[in-house]
């Protein structure tokens, strides 16, 4: 009796330990590349060298990091979108872009990439009912997207991804009501989009992008998305203490950009949400894409030498996260 005992527990135990992965971890990475030209003026200067030098720099990061979620911002048009495309593909890369355009030609700039064997199997794009003048030349909103990893028991898991409307700020402070209100209703849609794609919670779910507000920087109206309840901030939970900056005034392109004098903030952001079966877990997080590029140039105003710039205005955020049962 005791040997027939022994043989169903190891039976049972065989089945346990050869059943689909418990846990999978997944690298995350936002990134606006901040390529708006808009009327033959660029809104971040250099975009036209910017752009040409960005899909080799993305596949090159891609080759050495891997992430397998990427959401990059501000990927405007369909020339640029194609390009870092064709790079990152051989890589085994599949894209979701939203490709409505606004009447001057912008779509929401957003451009989703996940990697093999990770696969898309639904998306759903909702523009923003409201916005801004400025922010209302494109066509930002709301991307959600259905992930099934088949490497993992086919386990499904939500990725939503936004861009929302740049405030004006003094000091970190918004002063425009209309401005105040419009974010309001944004983050209203983007929650909203947050419980429509997760089944109501049902599934986890990874909200991420540029959201141009963080901890100490217009931090009323990120507060409407932080303290939502459910949703963790990747770099809040793992640096408390020590806030990780994604918008640097000693970047040359902030510095001879539009918003040269707010303060360093992190803007960019990656959230988790739980699902009802399956937690999320932050283990790491970073910021990549920080450094100047080597055949990247700036010529500053008044006579300044040329400097060497990063390939965007914003740093990106890489978040290394887990999944388990």
């Amino acid at each position: 009796m005791k040997r027939t005992v022994s043989l169903l527990l190891a039976a049972a135990l065989g089945v346990l330990f050869t059943s689909p992965v418990s846990a999978q971890s997944y690298r995350v990475l936002t990134y606006n590349l901040g390529l708006l030209r808009v009327l033959g003026s660029d809104y971040v200067p250099n975009v036209q060298g910017r752009a040409l030098v960005a899909p080799r720099e993305l596949a090159a990061f891609a080759q050495a990091n891997s992430p397998q979620i990427i959401l990059l911002e501000e990927v405007w048009n369909d020339q640029n979108a194609k390009a870092i495309q064709k790079e990152l593909a051989p890589q085994g890369y599949t894209f979701v872009r939203p490709a409505q355009a606004s009447l001057l030609g912008l779509s929401g700039g957003l451009l989703l990439a996940v990697k093999s064997p990770l696969v898309v199997v639904d998306w759903k794009f909702t523009r923003f009912s409201k916005s801004t003048f400025m922010d209302g030349m494109a066509h930002k909103g709301v991307l959600e997207a259905t992930i099934q990893d088949p490497s993992n028991g086919d386990q499904q898991f939500a990725v939503v991804g936004v861009h929302t409307l740049a405030m004006e700020t003094v000091k970190g402070e918004v002063k425009d009501q209309g401005q105040i209100d419009a974010f309001a209703v944004q983050a209203k849609e983007i929650l909203a989009g947050v419980d429509r794609r997760s089944d109501s919670g049902r599934l986890p779910t990874i909200l991420l992008g540029d959201f141009n507000v963080g901890p100490g920087y217009a931090d009323a109206q990120y507060r409407k998305i932080a303290d939502s309840g459910k949703l963790v901030e990747v770099g809040a939970s793992l640096t408390p203490d020590k806030p990780i900056i994604t918008w640097d005034p000693q970047n040359p392109l902030v510095k001879y950009g539009e918003f040269p004098n707010e303060p360093a903030s992190k803007i960019d952001h990656v959230f988790l949400q739980n699902g009802s079966s399956r937690t999320w877990k932050a283990d790491a997080a970073r910021i990549v894409f920080n450094m100047p590029v080597d055949d990247l140039k700036l010529v500053p105003p008044r006579g300044q030498p040329p400097v060497s710039t990063p390939l965007s205005d914003h740093y990106g955020f890489l978040a290394d996260v887990e999944l388990s049962r």
